[in-house]
Formats: C-alpha cells, sequence, structure tokens
C-alpha cells in the first residue's frame, strides 16, 4: 500500500492506526439491503437462507456472509434486495427522506442510494437521479426499475444542467460526490493504484463544483448531505468548510445516529460532520448534513401529454388492479407515475417514472418496466415456483396453460416479468439482456 497514503493514516487517527492496520486484513464486509418496496423483511427473512447479521447503518441493511453467486439469484433479479457495502448506506440514513418529499440524487450511479432513498419515499414524492457518465448512468435506471420504484427519474446530465433545469426544486439532495475512494481499497484495486496526493486535491476542487449545483438545486429551508467513501480530510471537513465559507446561507447541523464517529474540528462546526472507519463496522464514509437559510420559490414546469391511446386505456384498464394517478404520452410511448410529469429541462432523460409501454401496429405493448413496478397490483397474475422462475429468467417458453392474453408473474408474490399466453403455453417476455446464462 502507498506509503504517503499510510504514513496521511497515522498522522490522522494516532493511537488508533494500529487498529486501522489491523483491520484491513479483516475480510472484507459484504451486505445487502432489504427492498421494503417489494417485500416486507418478515417474508424476505422467512423465503430466503442468507446468513446476515444486522447493520447498523440502515433499517433494512444487513451484513451479508459469502455467499457465492447471490447477485445471479431469482431473488436478486426480481429485486428482493440491494446489494451494497454496509457503511455506504449510511448517507441516506443521515438524509431521512419522508414521503412526499423531493429529493436529488446528483451522482447517483449504480443506484444503492437511489434505491434507498426510493425505498423511504414510499413511492410518495418524487426522486430524481442523474448520473454524468452514460454507461453508468443505463446501470442506474436498470437498478431503479428492478426495484420497483414508480416516482424516479433517472437522467444522464452534468450537475450545471441539472440545475439550470431545477433551481430551488429540492427538499433534499444527496450530493454523493466522486472522491479518491480511500475506503475502497479492500474492494477495488483500481481505487488503490490510482491513489495520489495530486489526485485528492483533483477531486477536492471536482467536488467545490458538484457542491455548487447542488445547492442550486435545493429549496431554502432543505437539506444537502454531502458524502464520500474516503478519508482524506482534504475531501471531506476542509471542503466542507471551504463550501460553508462560500455561502453563509448554509450551515452544519449535528447528526444523531449511533455509528461511526464524529469527524475532524476545521471550524465552521465541521465537528458535526460523521465520519466511518474500518474499524466502526464499514469500509469507511464521511457524512456532512447541511440546512439551507432564505425564502426562493421554484418555477418548474409540466410537460405537455399527448391524448391516451384508446388501446393503451383499455389494456391498462384490463391489467391493473389500482390506476397511476399521473399518466403521460409522447411518441406513441405511455408513461406511468405517482407524481407530476415535471419538465427535466436540457437534461438527457433516460427514464421518467415508469415507462408502461408503447403502441405497435394499433395495439398497446407493455414494457417490463410495467411489470416491475411496484405501485399497483396486476389483475392477471400468475405466482410461479421455483422451477418455472429459475426457467422464466433463463428465457425459457412456460408450459402453462391460462387464457390467452398478457400475464404478470410473480415470486413470493413479487413482479419479476411478463409473458403472454396462446393458451396452451406462456411465450416469455422477460428481457434478453437480463437473461441468465
Amino acid at each position: 500500500m502507498n506509503e504517503l497514503f499510510l504514513k496521511r493514516m497515522q498522522d490522522m487517527l494516532q493511537y488508533e492506526y494500529p487498529a486501522y492496520i489491523e483491520s484491513l486484513s479483516s475480510p472484507l464486509r459484504k451486505g445487502l439491503r432489504i427492498n421494503t418496496l417489494k417485500i416486507s423483511t418478515e417474508d424476505f427473512l422467512s423465503c430466503t437462507d442468507y446468513k446476515l447479521s444486522k447493520s447498523p447503518f440502515a433499517k433494512n441493511g444487513y451484513y451479508l456472509e459469502a455467499h457465492k453467486g447471490i447477485g445471479y439469484t431469482v431473488e436478486h433479479q426480481s429485486g428482493f434486495f440491494y446489494l451494497q457495502e454496509p457503511s455506504a448506506s449510511s448517507a441516506v440514513t443521515v438524509l431521512d427522506p419522508r414521503p412526499g418529499m423531493k429529493v436529488l440524487d446528483m451522482c447517483a450511479a449504480p443506484g444503492s442510494k437511489s434505491t434507498q432513498i426510493a425505498e423511504m419515499l414510499k413511492q410518495d414524492g418524487l426522486l430524481v437521479s442523474n448520473e454524468i457518465h452514460p454507461n453508468r448512468a443505463r446501470i442506474l435506471e436498470d437498478n431503479i426499475e428492478r426495484c420497483g420504484s414508480a416516482n424516479t427519474i433517472v437522467i444522464n446530465s452534468d450537475p450545471k444542467t441539472v440545475a439550470k433545469a431545477f433551481p430551488f426544486f429540492f427538499d433534499m439532495v444527496l450530493c454523493d460526490a466522486p472522491c479518491s475512494g480511500e475506503g475502497m481499497f479492500r474492494k477495488e484495486e483500481q481505487a488503490l493504484t490510482e491513489w495520489s496526493l495530486k489526485n485528492v486535491q483533483a477531486c477536492a476542487i471536482r467536488q467545490q463544483g458538484i457542491l455548487e449545483e447542488a445547492y442550486r438545486c435545493l429549496k431554502p429551508g432543505g437539506t444537502l448531505v454531502y458524502s464520500t467513501c474516503t478519508f482524506a480530510i482534504e475531501e471531506n471537513e476542509l471542503c466542507i468548510k471551504e463550501f460553508i465559507q462560500n455561502h453563509e446561507d448554509m450551515h452544519l447541523v449535528p447528526i444523531d445516529v449511533d455509528f461511526g464517529r464524529s469527524g475532524f474540528d476545521v471550524g465552521y462546526h465541521t465537528e458535526y460532520t460523521r465520519r466511518i472507519f474500518p474499524m466502526d463496522g464499514g469500509e469507511g464514509h464521511f457524512i456532512a448534513k447541511l440546512i439551507k437559510d432564505g425564502n426562493q420559490e421554484s418555477t418548474v414546469k409540466l410537460m405537455a401529454s399527448q391524448p391516451m391511446p384508446k388501446e393503451a386505456k383499455n389494456f391498462l384498464d384490463e391489467m391493473l388492479v389500482q390506476q397511476y394517478p399521473y399518466y403521460f404520452v409522447n411518441n406513441n410511448k405511455v408513461y406511468g407515475g405517482t407524481q407530476p410529469f415535471y419538465s427535466c429541462g436540457k437534461c438527457h432523460l433516460l427514464r421518467h417514472q415508469v415507462l408502461l409501454g408503447e403502441m405497435e401496429k394499433n395495439r398497446f405493448v407493455p414494457s417490463h418496466g410495467f411489470f416491475m413496478s411496484a405501485y399497483t397490483k396486476f389483475k392477471n397474475q400468475l405466482e410461479l415456483n421455483q422451477e418455472d422462475m429459475n426457467r422464466y429468467i433463463h428465457g425459457e417458453q412456460l408450459n402453462i396453460a391460462c387464457p390467452k392474453g398478457w400475464y404478470a408473474l410473480s415470486y413470493h408474490g413479487v413482479m419479476i416479468g411478463g409473458a403472454k399466453s396462446d393458451g396452451s403455453a406462456l411465450k416469455n417476455k422477460y428481457p434478453k439482456n437480463l437473461r441468465l446464462r
């Protein structure tokens, strides 16, 4: 490991430095977070046999003993849980989003924190998840869909464009900033090999820029949580100190949790921040919670919808137990959501709540997202056993006879996708890119 990095850690931790060095030789802490948008904690624990122990960092977070291939299980594909380094869930716990709030996750990929926010909003309120890198944004979109959120917008834009689209709009903003990743050294070898003091300093400059745009998105009275997975004080306490010095209407507030430890005091109450080291039960995280003063109104417009095609309306009436509160139609595509369809300005829009399906040759064809959404139940639903479920996610036809038409398929009551019956068998409609080989 880099000698300069170790010297910096020794200076920072002092008498606790030997405990930090010892922690590096212990097994990597792995974890998962149960997704209660789709399944209750009790049902999850009763239908799985994973070896879990409770994590202190999130209400539904657990430490997970080694389990080979867990990311390729039916339960993972169904969105029962999200695999997440345990301490990474701490930032959203500190943010504490509540149903009805409008929340922005500024640097959201791959989606661990966004799916946690969505779970806490309980389909009531709006989440905007942004990722600047296109490939990572697609992964984010897939994870949002898998976990069943019906009130999440996914965009792929730089923070400046996001701030122009949503000025003073959000009750809460999470800024989990790109960092030097010192808390990821045991998990990602690339983070270790790329570490340098120059990179730490470059990250700190970039973080100030992202914080500035996050600040523009936050409405007065709102909450901003800044987090990193690094230990460098330049990217943590000193970064927050500089930000507050440049914004007199922002102030830190104490973080009342029973995990981690107080941050370092470099002025402006940076001791209110929270640090998690490997000795504290996680790989590493830093969290700062700030409140914005003042009074300013936002003016984000709604998008104008085209008329709902009668074929789409009939299909939705036939399939859904409960209709979505809001619908939006554009270019033969039909979207549903629990919130109004706000304009995203010049942001590159990947997903606006739920793409329900689209018109093809005067008929409505449902999307995979239609079936994965956890907002409503389905009138035409089939519960699959373990054998049929495994066949389904491998793309095989299911020899189940039932009346012709579309069906939502479930496993332990949780939706996994759709299929279309010809009367004698179910034609598999599970997306080819998600099928297990």
